[in-house]
């Protein structure tokens, strides 16, 4: 349930790209076929569902030499992927666990409803299965 939820916040929120490594569920070309389809019926422009390097691949193919000179598509590094990446190696060195980093931002969000912060959550931990800090897990 939580893939349905991250399409259809992305989908009424008008956001561009929605990327995911998820080829089961999300990636999947027959279900972003249906998921468009769904979304196009309820009035929505559906969002577009890719993985990273697809989306790194329509980047590139926007970057024409003439529009942008400089662009050389063979040592483009888009600047969002690397924070990203930089967000993630950080996180990790942070925590060693993700009920360790799930703890700390129930914490930040804790702190943030003293101040007058409203929240809301699209995502439940205890609906997760926790594993040991790897890689991918953060």
């Amino acid at each position: 349930m939580p893939d349905a939820e991250h399409i259809a916040v992305a989908t009424i929120h008008s956001v561009d790209y929605l990327i995911s490594w998820n080829y089961k569920h999300i990636v999947n070309e027959h279900k972003r076929e249906q998921i468009k389809h769904v979304c196009q019926e309820a009035g929505f422009q559906p969002v577009t569902i890719c993985t990273p390097i697809e989306l790194m691949e329509e980047i590139q193919m926007k970057e024409t030499p003439e529009k942008h000179p400089e662009f050389d598509p063979e040592t483009y590094t888009d600047p969002i992927l690397e924070e990203c990446y930089r967000i993630k190696a950080e996180i990790s060195a942070q925590f060693k666990t993700l009920d360790e980093f799930f703890a700390y931002l129930k914490a930040r969000e804790e702190e943030g409803k003293r101040n007058g912060k409203k929240y809301i959550s699209y995502f439940d931990p205890s609906k997760h299965i926790t594993t040991e800090k790897s890689e991918d897990n953060i």
